[in-house]
């Protein structure tokens, strides 16, 4: 039964709500700009009804049942995966921009690979019937240095770069781990409101705008399940367990959080990789984080795949045999058959059927049968105690490192490598054998028939050089005295001195030319003057008729390096370009349902206004209604 002030009440409850609804309005155009903010609107429902014997049922007003966020968790599942594609295609044009710069080449300004290269080759055009000229000999010889010093400066400069990309991977998993520590503090005062029955809407708007700049640094998987009461399952308790995952671990399970760690590796993946190198795992079980797999995505991963990736050219092969009594094994099939493209560090680890050893040398064999055909055998001495499980894995597959599949920094190191490895060695080969078929004088071996000789009649040894750590030069002797037998075999090794040591950190030429050009030869034994000059013909077809690189001669290299790195840097931008156009369509369907629009928002606000004002006449009128039953009718 309802009171005899019964239309006053329902005037208050609607003067309540659209003071409400009014304050909504208000808060939304207060927050308009705010970065993450999701529109609130306030939800009304009718009161309960009264139950009247006369009429049946009254209704008794209306109520302001809840303030909600108006958020669609579907569209922001689709924006935070595909901004993880953004993240990491715009990542990686940044670094292959600067990649793309280094190998720049730009005759007018920039003096890069091709316009030394052909300053070098002009210089030997130059020795033709001038062998004994010492002026044009020491301008080749300073140009031969030049080159080197070009590798040794990109050596330099790549290495500098993938220690940019280090300090970079470890900011990025710092940043991670602030990100999961700041929403497991949100998740927990959420809860702490939304327990009560209220909605914590600016919390929730903080939690995913917190999820928006995560998911540019690695791929996100959110899920937000309610809290039920375990002695009754139906019950709702009013929190919720919000959880997200890395790779299919928890990275944040409500209000607890687990850490990426960042740690140094202790070996080599690579040959030419800097020390230290960080590593990632999972803090509280020490598992690895495969930041780079294939599986993800993000900034993160750009800045791993340009660390570390090799374009899947690993050391990879099959274990044959197992010598456990000398903790040998050895290794057939191999990708890598030349000691060019070798790629591997001298010590480190070696994973075989996913278990991983260390090795402390190596060396490959490369046979040559009475067809000419070639083939690669390794064997790996191992510094395990326990090769017992050894045995049963033969046949397994071995790698050194992970396939990666991207061109990062260590894949242009290697290239570099090996161009370098082919040129100065067919370079050399010239200078010590002469027309480089290793011929021997009848009755000697040591002395080549036609063996080039410098301007004083000598032996020659190797032009190019690498300088070891120690200072010493690595002439490659025992290497070129192998080849020069025409061995039907020849073993390289990790400790002794090969091509294998030549790199683009380390390749120069000899301490002895640059001190005195009289130390190069330009002719043979079989010349009869130095300045006949008669093995620049031979140098000069080496460059331009020889194969050094990618079966193509040495002024190819760069060509080749430039479109890689154009194909990467090109295939970065289109897809950046296509994920930040899905990005513009998934973030207008985002803010169509929790933007504000001020257009709408004044509507509302005239809607409500006029609503405010019906209710405030509804109670002026119940007043009048009231004064003239109560002052002035008479009992």
């Amino acid at each position: 039964m309802s009171s005899t002030f019964f239309g006053l009440n329902i005037g208050y409850s609607a003067l309540n709500a659209y003071s409400v609804c009014t304050n909504t309005v208000a808060n939304n155009v207060a927050n308009a700009n705010t970065p993450g903010y999701s529109r609130q609107v306030t939800n009304l429902s009718a009161k309960g009804a009264l139950r009247n014997y006369t009429y049946g049922t009254l209704g008794s007003g209306v109520d302001a049942e809840s303030i909600t966020q108006m958020r669609n968790n579907y569209y922001d599942v689709k924006y935070w995966t595909n901004n993880s594609n953004i993240g990491q295609y715009e990542k990686k044009i940044y670094y292959m921009s600067q990649i793309e710069n280094l190998f720049r080449d730009d005759d007018d300004s920039i003096e890069g690979f091709v316009s030394i290269y052909k300053t070098m080759t002009n210089s030997l055009e130059s020795l033709k019937g001038s062998g004994a000229d010492l002026y044009i000999r020491t301008q080749f010889i300073n140009n031969a240095q030049s080159l080197m010093e070009y590798f040794n400066n990109m050596s330099y400069n790549l290495k500098s770069l993938q220690s940019d990309c280090n300090q970079e991977v470890r900011a990025l998993v710092a940043e991670v781990n602030s990100y999961a520590q700041k929403i497991a503090i949100l998740n927990d005062k959420i809860n702490t409101i939304e327990i009560q029955g209220r909605h914590a809407n600016e919390l929730r708007d903080q939690r995913a705008y917190l999820i928006d700049q995560l998911s540019q640094l690695v791929p996100v998987e959110t899920e937000e399940t309610q809290v039920m009461n375990s002695n009754d399952p139906d019950k709702y308790l009013g929190g919720t367990n919000f959880r997200i995952r890395l790779q299919g671990q928890l990275l944040v399970d409500g209000n607890e959080f687990n850490q990426l760690e960042c740690y140094a590796r202790t070996d080599k993946v690579n040959q030419n990789d800097i020390e230290g190198l960080y590593d990632i795992r999972w803090a509280h079980t020490g598992n690895e984080f495969y930041a780079s797999a294939d599986t993800m995505s993000g900034q993160l991963k750009a800045v791993l795949d340009i660390r570390d990736g090799n374009n899947k050219e690993n050391f990879q092969g099959t274990l044959s045999n197992v010598d456990s009594i000398n903790k040998k094994i050895y290794i057939t099939d191999p990708n890598i058959t030349n000691v060019e493209g070798m790629n591997m560090p001298p010590t480190g680890q070696i994973t075989i059927a996913n278990r991983v050893y260390n090795y402390s040398s190596f060396e490959m064999t490369v046979t040559v049968d009475e067809k000419g055909n070639e083939t690669a055998t390794y064997s790996f001495e191992l510094t395990d105690k326990d090769l017992s499980t050894l045995g049963g894995k033969v046949g397994k597959d071995v790698s050194i490192g992970r396939a990666i599949d991207a061109r990062g920094i260590p894949y242009y190191m290697s290239q570099m490598n090996e161009f370098l490895r082919s040129f100065c060695r067919k370079f050399n080969d010239i200078q010590i054998y002469g027309n480089g078929d290793g011929s021997l004088v009848p009755g000697s071996s040591d002395e080549y028939l036609n063996g080039g000789v410098d301007i004083d009649g000598n032996q020659m040894g190797a032009f190019f050089i690498s300088k070891m750590p120690s200072g010493k030069e690595n002439t490659f002797e025992d290497t070129h005295l192998a080849d020069g037998k025409k061995n039907t075999s020849t073993t390289y090794r990790s400790d002794e001195s090969n091509y294998y040591y030549m790199t683009a950190e380390n390749a120069a030429v000899n301490d002895k030319s640059m001190k005195d050009s009289r130390y190069f030869a330009s002719s043979s034994k079989t010349d009869e003057e130095e300045s006949e000059a008669g093995l620049v013909d031979k140098m000069i077809d080496m460059h331009s008729k020889d194969v050094i690189y990618r079966g193509s001669d040495g002024v190819q290299f760069l060509e080749y390096i430039v479109t890689d790195v154009t194909v990467d840097g090109q295939e970065a931008e289109i897809l950046y370009s296509n994920y930040s156009d899905i990005g513009v369509t998934m973030d207008t369907y985002r803010m169509s349902v929790f933007s504000v629009d001020e257009d709408e928002e004044g509507l509302d606000l005239v809607k409500f206004q006029n609503a405010y004002n019906l209710a405030s006449k509804i109670i002026s009128t119940m007043n009048q209604m009231y004064d003239r039953l109560i002052t002035q009718t008479g009992v």
